[in-house]
């Protein structure tokens, strides 16, 4: 990451705006090409609205899709089931809803789990399982882990050559917190449409 400065004191966190709560769902859904993963980001409904809200005021290929929590997750569970026994698990959702991010497929899918999600999901001390093999699963994270996770997706999503794909989820692995917060950052907003095309071009412009 030479030639960018980040201020890393804002990222010594221990828990996220929410506390313990947590603030991202990983789900695993098979379809009639293979399995999918998706990511979504949980916030409370006054502020998943006013996200919306904004994305709507962009130009038409700036879009955010809100669901409804039972939605996504089956049976009749809330994120305090599907944590790993992460935090107390007392959270209340009656308020909350779902913003997807991601859905990745195919190869995308096979090394976004090989290379990202399952050490990233390790080094947090959850359950790989649920969302890595098998069929469907859920599993709700951290904001850190929901973090990194969120920026390599995106960065992912439009990129079709093996060893690019490669590249870009083995250096949002290996970032520092505070990188992937920066990144976040400029990745979340509207306004600023080419965050993602900024980070894959740092992880793979070396790749022809």
């Amino acid at each position: 990451m030479s030639g960018t400065q980040y201020n890393s004191e804002p990222f010594a966190f221990t828990a996220g705006r929410y506390g313990d709560r947590p603030v991202f769902i990983l789900t695993r859904r098979w379809k009639q090409k293979g399995p999918e993963v998706t990511l979504y980001e949980l916030a409370p409904d006054n502020i998943a609205q006013t996200r919306r809200e904004r994305f709507d005021d962009m130009s038409s290929s700036a879009s955010l899709t809100i669901h409804e929590l039972p939605d996504i997750i089956a049976d009749g569970q809330t994120p305090n089931d599907i944590k790993s026994g992460h935090g107390d698990g007392t959270h209340d959702w009656s308020n909350w809803q779902a913003l997807k991010i991601v859905t990745l497929g195919g190869e995308r899918n096979k090394i976004a789990i090989s290379s990202l999600v399952r050490p990233v999901l390790t080094s947090g001390e959850y359950d790989t399982d649920s969302v890595c093999v098998g069929s469907d699963g859920s599993l709700a994270v951290s904001e850190s882990v929901g973090i990194r996770l969120s920026i390599g997706f995106r960065a992912l999503r439009p990129v079709r050559k093996q060893n690019r794909l490669q590249a870009i989820a083995d250096g949002v692995s290996n970032m520092t917190l505070g990188e992937c917060y920066y990144w976040h950052a400029k990745m979340r907003s509207p306004t600023v449409p080419s965050g993602a095309k900024a980070l894959r071009t740092l992880l793979s412009s070396h790749i022809n």
